[in-house]
């Protein structure tokens, strides 16, 4: 099948831009590891095409954040599938990775959240850098986008970074409720406020959610929401470890308590302190979050392979790649 060779890029050309992918969940909705799970015709998974586009994008490095209990499971899926074609680290997330002077509460199970996922790769970059989901398919378009904003004299310009954003209607489950970042946009196109909501779901034609402290939302379609597709710099870092450090100071003995993206931007946006800009891809988003998503995402893979989009099987696509 004839694949689009303008999607290409040689690795010559390749930019130094790491792509950090979230992958330690706990994947608990899903009832089995969602990361791993082999929704491709051939045994791939969301993930899989996620770095493809990524690297096709320009994105140089791939850094994984992993559990330790899962990571070999990972790495050897990873290496079935990407091969050699670009470098891949490994990062563990762990309940013990956090600043000095504080302890882990013996009763908690609950991984720290995606803002804590992100400082523990942090290590791992000295410039800016993308964050996006393993089981969230965010589209080539997607990753060319906010490729092309890191890269560019606008972004070295800013102290801040930029999200892509994608349409409510688009992102819900017809299985259950899902967790978005509803976001509101200033007249010129930079982030003012991001709330993270809880069991988002269509009830008799009106989209509906709940604010973390409970509270019962009404949400437009038209909303532009967060899929945790980030582009962050160094400065945007230094100021969420001192969130992380002011969260634990409050929150540490809540065993169910996140430090989440969103929450750790938005404060940085209200404080000043960063700026983001919302970038809009025309693919469409697709995941999984329930058991009962998984059909439908593999019809969707299939839909896309035969638009020619992606490879079948997709280790064959990553070798035009290399050089």
């Amino acid at each position: 099948m004839a694949i689009d060779g303008r999607l290409f890029q040689s690795a010559a050309r390749l930019m130094s831009l790491p792509l950090v992918v979230l992958a330690a969940g706990l994947s608990t909705r899903y009832g089995g590891l969602k990361q791993l799970d082999p929704l491709g015709p051939d045994g791939e998974a969301i993930m899989d095409y996620n770095i493809y586009d990524a690297a096709r994008a320009g994105f140089s490095r791939i850094i994984m954040v992993t559990r330790p209990e899962i990571e070999d499971d990972i790495k050897a899926h990873l290496s079935a599938i990407v091969g050699g074609t670009l470098p891949i680290d490994y990062v563990q997330q762990s309940l013990d990775q956090l600043p000095e002077g504080f302890h882990t509460p013996p009763d908690r199970a609950r991984p720290w959240g995606t803002a804590h996922a992100v400082l523990c790769a942090a290590d791992f970059t000295d410039g800016p850098f993308a964050v996006c989901n393993a089981d969230d398919l965010y589209g080539p378009g997607a990753f060319t986008t906010l490729h092309a904003h890191l890269s560019s004299d606008q972004q070295a310009q800013a102290p801040g970074g930029a999200l892509v954003g994608y349409t409510l209607a688009d992102t819900l489950s017809g299985s259950g409720g899902v967790s978005r970042g509803v976001c509101v946009l200033s007249k010129d196109g930079l982030l003012s406020h991001v709330d993270e909501t809880q069991n988002v779901r269509l009830v008799n034609g009106y989209i509906t959610g709940q604010s973390l402290d409970g509270n019962h939302l009404e949400l437009s379609r038209d909303s532009t929401v967060s899929m945790n597709l980030w582009g962050f710099t160094q400065s945007t870092i230094d100021h969420m470890r001192t969130q992380f450090h002011n969260f634990l100071e409050y929150h540490a003995s809540d065993t169910s308590r996140e430090f989440l993206l969103s929450t750790a931007v938005n404060g940085q946006i209200q404080t000043g302190s960063t700026s983001m800009h919302v970038l809009h891809a025309e693919d469409k988003w697709f995941g999984v979050t329930h058991a009962s998503d998984k059909d439908q995402a593999q019809t969707m893979l299939l839909k896309k392979i035969d638009q020619g989009v992606y490879h079948r099987p997709l280790a064959d696509g990553f070798a035009p790649l290399v050089t």
